[in-house]
């Protein structure tokens, strides 16, 4: 992933980002949240409720705490079901599967895989009026900097919260 999660890889081959980021994406679409994404989301519900609010900040770019029904969620990393025009720059929500037509039956685990050589014209474009540019993903990639707007809004999260609990799966920290 450090390879293909790169400005650079996606300027030299975006059919190739494309494929891996594809794959991820399909993959997703079949996940489920597991309990903890069902107990995070339970909490804001339940707090909601008593008129207070819980803010789920995420390095996530599975979108399961949204899957799981969290509501006030900052995703810092980005999302696999968003997009960002290289040309206008609009970001936008795409759960199509494939994403494109060219993208069907293609990507594979292996970043080492045959990559399938998807024209530029036949990957993911810009729906927007009179745009037609590229598609990237919108998550962030290696080389990147976090969006100031959002590290922004957690921040401002960060010095109002009451109670600030970090959570992680024990599989994040091992090699």
């Amino acid at each position: 992933s450090q390879e293909l999660a790169t400005p650079e890889a996606f300027a030299r081959n975006p059919s190739r980002v494309w494929e891996f980021y594809h794959y991820r994406r399909e993959v997703m679409l079949s996940k489920h949240p597991n309990p903890a994404h069902i107990a995070i989301a339970e909490c804001e519900r339940r707090l909601s409720k008593q008129g207070r609010s819980v803010v789920v900040i995420t390095q996530n770019i599975d979108e399961l705490h949204r899957k799981a029904g969290t509501k006030h969620l900052i995703e810092i990393h980005g999302s696999l079901f968003k997009t960002r025009c290289t040309n206008c720059g609009n970001v936008a929500a795409n759960y199509k599967s494939p994403i494109c037509p060219a993208l069907a039956g293609k990507g594979a685990p292996d970043p080492e895989a045959e990559d399938a050589t998807i024209a530029v014209e036949d990957l993911p474009q810009c729906e927007e009026d009179g745009c037609n540019g590229l598609l990237r993903p919108h998550v962030v990639w290696f080389g990147e900097t976090l969006d100031p707007d959002i590290l922004t809004e957690v921040e401002k999260e960060l010095e109002i919260c009451d109670l600030c609990l970090v959570v992680s799966d024990a599989f994040a920290t091992q090699p």
